[in-house]
């Protein structure tokens, strides 16, 4: 994505293509050589002649050491005609400090393991074998022919009277179409006036602006397939558009779709776009989201990008209230948090700014690629979790996991292998979870164990080990370590582990399943877990969806998954080789997480999900009893967390619900089928009586201030008002409002309410002769400490508060004495 702002300019880069390629993996030490470089370019030479019929004299073999991901090797790229087809890397080095071989300023030294990793650009043969002028037309030729119609490019260029016709302006064009590599904030006229140059030396006279006619609207024609050729398929694999993370890259090309088909002037929809790609160039059968998903998704983007664009505006100001308006480049940090914020691209935010005044405004060459490579990051750090070094560095065995072998077993004999006390800092460290009321002295290590530790989003188990509470339970590189409120000796202890917390977890984190299997069903393919946790109140999933999630919905999700606990399907507990569970079962294993092992533990319920997780569940479904999903919460653009009640939790839950609704009706003397009626009813009284107030409120400001209002003393051509307000600060700046808005009748008001601790305000009339006499904050300043408080603003407009409203009156008598009344 560095080079985005570079497709359809270029007339070869993409946003997304297909790499076509054949490996070997050899290893001369072991004598199993498969083959090797000699071998691999006739391969290659082999296809190029013999298969595609290309003259030998076409291809150009160059040398080019590749390097990347701490290997390196021997490379050549594959050139015919001019156009790099192909890659052939012969990866037989690895990063060492101390190797004798330097690639990159980076040392390396042999590897034992000699790899063919080669790659051919599917989309570059196809544009080999078309010959057209660039990339575009060679691989979207449908949607090429019907953007230019819809835009109509071909009468625009004939109305120019350009004196060479399109087609050889195009040739031309592609011929130099690298001039205009550009990234985002690329001084982009002088490209164009080098552009035109070369044109002219090549033949065609053609003036910058009548470049810029052509290539503008061509660029986004071009570009428009591309994108959404990546959009499609990014969607089709499920990602939801969200301003952050892989998220952004989806959102960002579906605005900037919507930015080029608007400057083009293409009255068509981005659904109606998508539903174009699609039905032209993309195979349905092989996105695990739907047509009509995509579709809906497409519609909801675009509708928030012209809510975007209405907000855009204030936010943009808002942002750059700092930077002075010559500044010729926007602050990093100020784009990155309006993309990430606001779901503001960098080329919007300078579009908007221009409008507000910020002319010379631009983006910094290379941020576009910084952007990228800011929220690939993202996207990494929330694949791996939180980096964490090792709170107790203790060289001890893996410990024997038990209670994988039956999950309702609680009491067991184990040896202690080791004790240590744990510190302070180390408690820190843990960052413990509210459910920990005991606070541990000492880490416990023993030879197995049945007592889970804290992973895959379910808390540590509780229990006793000898004598000494176990507080939670930790693991650290196959570890297991028991935190206890007291020391134990090595040797022999028995153990017991809190069944009915084991079981409530157990509960939460088979309802946790059960939920995102239900969603998924309900609401399409592309609900994925973003993250979750499993305590012993309530559990809570993260999914990616599209929109907020609704009562209803919740409530269509919850009866899903009830009517599974009904059915009572098998827990199937599988433990399979991570090549044999990709096999079976493909990426969707991994919603929680990258594996750590080459040995995958697999939880599948039925037909309604499977996932690999290394938590602890029940044999049957059933034994959750019941689910209920208390709330949906939007935690950010794009992912909803779900929480959810299961078990005994879930029995309580309704008790607490329906207590509440007992005692509400008790206390409005109602049954509790009336309650929804009586409420409402109740509340429209309070709207219409609250309105009342409120006019009877504003008529007292009205008489109280007619005339300037109680004891009002004119004096030197200035009104003076001093008085106490009773009520809020609403009622006082209502007040102030009808005291100093009339400039005809300059006024000071010195205002005090005995609310919230005591409020003082002193203002007056904008652009009047009393700001000439006196500063409201010298005033305020002088009267506060009657009220034992302070406050500040500015010399038109003042105010402050204490704790003592009880000063109210002597502050006010304060004031008049200064102001001399």
């Amino acid at each position: 994505m560095t080079d985005v702002a570079a497709v359809g300019r270029s007339g070869r880069h993409l946003t997304t293509f297909e790499m076509m390629a054949h490996h070997a993996f050899n290893r001369p030490q072991d004598g199993e050589v498969i083959y090797w470089i000699d071998q691999c370019v006739r391969y290659c030479d082999d296809m190029l002649v013999n298969t595609f019929g290309i003259a030998p004299a076409d291809i150009t073999y160059i040398e080019n050491p590749w390097s990347g991901g701490g290997n390196a090797g021997p490379a050549l790229e594959v050139i015919v005609g001019g156009l790099e087809l192909a890659t052939l890397v012969f990866m037989s080095l690895e990063e060492h400090e101390e190797g004798d071989v330097e690639i990159k300023g980076l040392r390396y030294r042999d590897m034992p393991l000699q790899i063919i990793d080669t790659g051919y650009g599917l989309e570059r043969f196809c544009w080999a074998a078309a010959g057209t002028p660039t990339i575009y037309e060679a691989i979207y030729p449908e949607s090429v022919d019907w953007l230019k119609g819809l835009a109509g490019f071909d009468e625009m260029v004939v109305g120019l009277g350009l004196s060479v016709d399109t087609d050889a302006l195009l040739a031309e064009l592609s011929q130099l179409a690298g001039i205009l590599n550009i990234d985002v904030g690329t001084d982009v006229d002088s490209l164009y006036q080098r552009l035109a140059e070369r044109l002219t030396d090549g033949g065609v006279k053609i003036s910058v602006g009548d470049l810029k006619r052509v290539t503008e609207p061509l660029s986004s024609i071009y570009a428009i397939p591309d994108h959404m050729h990546a959009i499609c398929n990014m969607l089709g694999d499920g990602l939801v558009p969200s301003n952050a993370k892989a998220g952004y890259l989806a959102r960002m090309m579906a605005r900037r779709v919507c930015r080029m088909k608007g400057d083009l002037g293409i009255d068509v929809s981005l659904a109606q776009l998508g539903e174009h790609h699609m039905d032209t160039h993309l195979d349905m059968t092989r996105f695990v989201q739907s047509r009509e998903g995509i579709l809906t998704i497409l519609s909801l983007e675009e509708a928030r990008y012209h809510e975007m664009l209405r907000k855009g505006e204030a936010a943009v100001r808002t942002a750059l209230r700092d930077v002075t308006k010559d500044a010729s480049e926007a602050p990093d940090e100020t784009l990155f948090r309006l993309a990430e914020e606001r779901g503001l691209n960098p080329d919007m935010v300078v579009s908007i700014a221009h409008g507000l005044g910020w002319q010379n405004l631009s983006v910094r060459v290379g941020f576009a690629a910084d952007m990228a490579a800011r929220n690939a990051e993202g996207t990494k750090a929330a694949a791996k979790g939180k980096a964490k070094g090792e709170i107790f560095p203790i060289g001890q065995p893996i410990t024997m996991r038990d209670y994988y072998e039956d999950t309702s077993k609680t009491e067991f004999q184990a040896t202690v292998l080791h004790c240590s006390p744990v510190s302070q800092e180390q408690i820190a460290s843990l960052n413990l979870s509210a459910e920990v009321s005991i606070t541990p002295t000492h880490a416990v290590v023993l030879d197995r164990t049945l007592f889970y530790p804290e992973g895959g989003g379910q808390l540590g188990d509780q229990g006793t080990l000898g004598g000494a509470n176990v507080a939670d339970t930790r693991v650290e590189n196959g570890v297991i370590f028991h935190l206890t409120d007291a020391a134990l000796s090595n040797g022999e202890v028995e153990g017991q582990v809190d069944w009915s917390r084991r079981r409530q977890l157990m509960d939460h984190h088979t309802a946790v399943h059960l939920v995102g299997g239900s969603a998924r069903a309900l609401l399409g393919s592309h609900i994925w877990q973003a993250g979750s946790n499993k305590g012993e109140r309530y559990a809570r999933i993260d999914l990616t969806h599209h929109s907020r999630l609704t009562r209803d919905d919740l409530d269509q999700i919850e009866d899903h998954a009830n009517d599974i606990i009904g059915a009572n399907p098998i827990v199937e507990k599988i433990v399979l080789q991570r090549a044999e569970a990709d096999a079976r079962f493909g990426f969707e294993l991994y919603q929680g997480g990258p594996p750590k092992h080459s040995e995958i533990r697999v939880i599948k319920i039925g037909d309604h999900d499977v996932q690999a997780c290394g938590g602890t569940h029940h044999d049957n479904v059933g034994e959750v009893g019941e689910l209920r999903i208390i709330r949906a919460s939007q935690v950010q653009d794009g992912v909803e967390r779900l929480q959810i009640v299961a078990g005994e939790t879930a029995r309580e839950h309704a008790r607490a619900q329906e207590r509440l609704l007992n005692e509400s009706s008790e206390v409005l003397g109602v049954s509790p089928e009336d309650l929804p009626n009586t409420v409402s009813r109740f509340f429209d009284e309070w709207k219409s009586q609250q309105k009342k107030i409120e006019a009877l409120e504003a008529e007292i400001v009205r008489l109280r201030t007619s005339g300037g209002g109680d004891g009002a003393v004119e004096k030197d051509g200035i009104r003076y008002a001093v008085m106490e307000v009773a009520g809020d600060m609403k009622a006082v700046m209502a007040m102030l409002g009808q005291l100093t808005r009339d400039p005809e009748k300059p006024t000071l008001a010195v205002l005090g309410t005995r609310d919230g601790g005591g409020k003082l305000i002193v203002a007056s009339t904008e652009g009047s002769i009393v700001s000439q006499k006196h500063d409201a904050t010298e005033i305020l300043a002088a009267i506060a400490g009657h009220i034992d408080g302070g406050g500040g603003g500015r010399p038109t407009m003042a105010q402050g508060g204490g704790s003592n409203p009880d000063g109210i009156p002597a502050a006010l008598d304060a004031a008049r004495d200064l102001l001399g009344l």
